[in-house]
């Protein structure tokens, strides 16, 4: 390995250990872990699915009433999944990360400029 490939492992190591991935990890396992949760996420998911089938279809045959049921249900989802203290905390802990990354990367890109 040549000393930068070394250095960026030793980094990368050390980010491993950091209090944010191990903060990522843990709100990560029990927004996963979360059967209600999840159940919220799944019916979303195939909620927009099927929405998108039903926009895809000729203008003609596009049901109204079911893209508003939909939409009100996907709405309601939303709302749900928002306001949970599970996503909340997986949310904010991806930030909290993404937050980690940036400030390494504009070091280093410091460094280098």
């Amino acid at each position: 390995m040549t000393k930068i490939i070394e250095l960026a492992h030793a980094l990368g190591e050390e980010i491993a250990k950091s209090d944010e991935i191990k903060n990522l990890e843990a709100a990560k396992a029990a927004y996963e872990q979360n059967a209600e949760l999840q159940a919220k996420v799944s019916e979303y998911e195939v909620d927009r699915k099927l929405m998108a089938e039903e926009f895809s279809k000729p203008a003609d045959g596009i049901d109204e009433k079911a893209i508003a049921d939909l939409r009100a249900r996907i709405e309601e989802l939303t709302r749900e999944i928002c306001a949970n203290e599970l996503y909340i905390a997986f949310v904010n802990a991806q930030n909290a990360m993404n937050s980690l990354m940036a400030d390494v990367n504009a070091e280093i890109k410091f460094c280098i400029t």
